[in-house]
């Protein structure tokens, strides 16, 4: 059975739109469902977000060491922890970067996405090939369009305000800020981006292994691609994003035992049932790393 025919089967009856890439780095197979198309990316756009900031860390622009106090007005809804902390707690920016990837904590991305800028991001995006990726909307823009208050200025985006309005309150759908003003990517460019980091050319060789011991901590979407993995067979670094309707996760199997690498990016958009999304994804995880240790 050919690796298209893997994916097509594992994916069978799906309520939702879903794109995958696969890679195998070593042989360089691959196959693709939708790996070309437009998904909204949710929070595996602080991938390209890391990247930047040691890229700017290797110019001495920024330092893992610079500390920042958490205020109130830092707390941004949604997951990690820090909003949940004293205000006056004293962060490193590599303290942030951890929980950014690591936790994926929303209040921690906003701080570090100010400081390094959305343009150089974006900037970072292009001179790596990708023409498709693109980081325009922070975490408090996100999710505050989801309940509708997406045009209030940014010093009215609370943490009270949108724990207040979101109470019974249905969140649109992730598309609302529309194509143009929504953090997107393809499985196909997301696939390419770890690539590059794996290949050392994100960044600095030594800036690109940070990154990827960084997200080998990932504590997030254990329902998805490692779900039905050997834990002991295998390493995993990977990033994930959720939103209503969207379940994504891209990343970079290892196989301990014969050293061989792959990648695989998943995304899925208007799932109906976000869980029957994350086992979709779990299945196709299953079923390549099956195909590449037969």
């Amino acid at each position: 059975m050919a690796l298209i025919d893997v994916l097509n089967d594992a994916v069978s009856g799906l309520k939702g739109t879903l794109g995958v890439s696969v890679k195998h780095l070593e042989t360089g197979e691959t196959a693709s469902i939708n790996g070309g198309d437009l998904f909204p990316t949710a929070s595996v756009f602080k991938v390209p977000v890391i990247i930047e900031f040691f890229r700017q860390l290797e110019s001495r622009t920024v330092s893992l060491d610079e500390k920042k106090m958490l205020a109130e007005a830092d707390k941004v809804p949604g997951s990690g922890i820090l909003k949940e902390l004293s205000n006056g707690l004293e962060l490193t920016y590599g303290d942030l970067l951890r929980l950014m990837m690591i936790l994926s904590d929303n209040t921690a991305t906003d701080l570090v996405i100010k400081r390094v800028g959305k343009d150089r991001v974006n900037a970072t995006i292009r001179s790596l090939g990708l023409e498709e990726t693109k980081v325009v909307a922070d975490c408090r823009d996100i999710l505050f369009d989801l309940i509708g208050l997406g045009d209030l200025p940014d010093e009215e985006k609370t943490l009270a305000l949108f724990t207040e309005k979101a109470q019974g309150t249905t969140l649109v759908g992730t598309w609302s800020l529309g194509v143009e003003e929504n953090d997107v990517t393809t499985p196909s460019e997301m696939l390419r981006l770890l690539e590059i980091i794996v290949e050392g050319k994100a960044a600095s060789r030594e800036s690109c292994n940070e990154i990827m011991d960084i997200m080998s901590k990932c504590q997030t979407g254990g329902n998805r691609i490692p779900k039905y993995l050997p834990r002991a067979e295998m390493e995993l670094t990977h990033k994930t994003g959720s939103l209503p309707g969207i379940r994504n996760d891209a990343g970079l199997v290892t196989i301990q035992a014969t050293g061989e690498r792959y990648i695989l990016s998943c995304f899925i958009k208007g799932a109906a049932d976000v869980y029957a999304a994350e086992e979709t994804i779990a299945m196709v995880s299953k079923s390549v790393y099956k195909y590449f240790t037969k």
